[in-house]
């Protein structure tokens, strides 16, 4: 549905964590075999779980590699594709040598990536996705045993 300008109207912050909280629940999910906007709202996820300090590339290798086993647990990738999927969108940082990244910050983020970031700043992500894990497998086990009950 077009807004009044013809352009489609931009996705709220609840509309966007309401999105990742579906993707944040699946196990093994591709960054490439998601479209632009969950692709978007995976990378925004992992961009709130990194440090806002310059770091050397040993460093964002082990902060996305605790990425990978904490909030990003759900991402079927390793910590080298998946900083060069973060650097490669904008949300990354990389001096010319390659020896520097740094987490864009907020405000310097492209335009496209802006609505993606506001869903998650300032958020706690990995208590979230946690959160948001935890209560999808409650919900599973519950489902499940009325089926049982049934049965």
């Amino acid at each position: 549905m077009r807004g009044h300008n013809g352009r489609m109207p931009q996705p709220t912050p609840a509309d966007a964590l309401h999105a990742l909280a579906r993707l944040v629940v699946k196990d093994g999910v591709s960054l490439g075999g998601l479209g632009q906007g969950d692709r978007l709202l995976a990378l925004a996820a992992v961009w709130a779980a990194l440090p806002e300090v310059t770091a050397s590339e040993a460093q964002v290798n082990e902060s996305l590699r605790q990425a990978l086993a904490g909030p990003a647990c759900w991402l079927a990738t390793d910590h080298v594709e998946l900083r060069r999927w973060l650097v490669d969108a904008g949300w990354l940082a990389r001096d010319g040598f390659g020896r520097a990244y740094d987490r864009v910050a907020a405000t310097a983020l492209a335009a496209a990536l802006q609505p993606a970031a506001a869903a998650v700043a300032g958020m706690d992500i990995a208590r979230w996705v946690a959160h948001a894990r935890q209560q999808h497998q409650q919900q599973r086990a519950a489902r499940h045993q009325a089926w049982r009950q049934q049965a």
